[in-house]
């Protein structure tokens, strides 16, 4: 079997998890990280074993020894360094939204179809092994014809700055945990054309600092009278949830992918753990994360996206997915600003720098 060799992009928390994720594929190996932050890189590299540390990503995508490299970086990058690892022949896993405009996302394909290499859109929750039982039983046939899927995505906010700057993330919660939930219900569908989009939108928990939206109620119709209803939310105080519903004409399904720990429940008086961190947030009456990873579809993710670049074809989440995904949400931004259902095929307006301008524009003329 061909040994993968990995360049990794970005020393934040989803290069941790994409790591830790090719760690437990065989014949694969990350070779060296890429970091605009010197100390920071340095640092991932010595926790998590990267022999290489590369001051430019020109440099890491020039390397011979690199055949894939792995985009943990802000959103407004990805496009940028999506199509110069392109260019160089490498194959590209890009973390999600795809890119902050459609025709970024466009020329992303095209570059990558082009040159013959793999674009990867990651996005785990079509691999998390809950969420895929459930699609197995809906292809089965299980609950008969779906109609109807709803998928929430809720936090109390990001983790890093970044995401609360328009230029960098390019919106609010709907670019950054929308985008999880309106893929979840256009792949339980089947992938289905998408016929129209209606979407509102509002800040609530962050009015007083962001103008970015925290809130996002969003409608999709597909093609076939399929309906889906995405709700994304930084406003849920004390944790994080990630659930689904799917209707048939014979049945339903409920899908809680976070539930109670995956059902175990601990408390300690101390906590526990190597970092202080780890060890706060083990205080008390809590529920562990066992087996994490797996349970959220990252290693999964991986694997898939590595068979392809071994094996050729498309993975299950493709750059193609990811840009049709960052339509609908252009789409979600521009019936926020207008009140209106918006039609597909989507006429972009293009002469914005970010989707959520459209909406941010029209918020502040009101």
């Amino acid at each position: 079997m061909k040994e993968i060799r990995v360049g990794q992009v970005g020393a934040g928390f989803i290069s941790e998890v994409h790591n830790k994720s090719l760690k437990t594929l065989p014949d694969v190996k990350v070779v060296a990280l890429h970091d605009v932050d010197e100390e920071r890189g340095k640092s991932f590299c010595r926790k998590f074993g990267v022999p290489d540390f590369i001051k430019s990503f020109d440099e890491l995508s020039a390397r011979k020894d690199v055949d894939v490299i792995t985009l943990g970086v802000p959103n407004y990058l990805h496009a940028e360094l999506c199509i110069k690892a392109a260019q160089a022949g490498k194959h590209v896993i890009c973390e999600k939204p795809l890119a902050l405009t459609n025709e970024d996302a466009a020329r992303m394909i095209e570059i990558c179809r082009n040159q013959g290499v793999v674009l990867g859109y990651a996005e785990e929750l079509c691999y998390a092994p809950k969420f895929v039982k459930a699609k197995e039983i809906v292809d089965l046939g299980g609950i008969g014809n779906v109609f109807f899927v709803k998928q929430a995505e809720k936090h109390g906010g990001p983790y890093s700055p970044w995401f609360f700057q328009a230029d960098s993330a390019g919106g609010g919660i709907l670019m950054d945990m929308g985008c999880h939930s309106l893929e979840f219900c256009r792949w339980m569908l089947g992938k289905p054309a998408v016929k129209s989009v209606y979407c509102q939108a509002d800040i609530f928990a962050y009015k007083d600092i962001i103008e970015l939206d925290d809130h996002v109620i969003l409608i999709v119709e597909f093609e076939g009278g399929k309906l889906a209803l995405a709700e994304s939310s930084w406003t849920l105080k004390g944790g994080m949830i990630s659930i689904a519903e799917v209707h048939g004409t014979k049945g339903v399904i409920h899908a809680n992918l976070l539930q109670d720990g995956y059902g175990l429940k601990v408390f300690s008086e101390e906590g526990y753990g190597e970092e202080d961190f780890d060890k706060a947030g083990s205080m008390g009456w809590h529920h562990p994360d066992w087996e994490w990873l797996w349970q959220n579809g990252y290693p999964q993710e991986m694997a898939d996206f590595v068979n392809c670049i071994r094996n050729g074809g498309s993975p299950i989440e493709s750059g193609v997915d990811g840009k049709v995904i960052l339509e609908i949400m252009t789409a979600g931004y521009l019936s926020a600003a207008t009140g209106k259902k918006i039609e597909f095929p989507f006429n972009d307006p293009g002469g914005y720098k970010t989707p959520v301008e459209i909406w941010m524009k029209a918020r502040r003329n009101k």
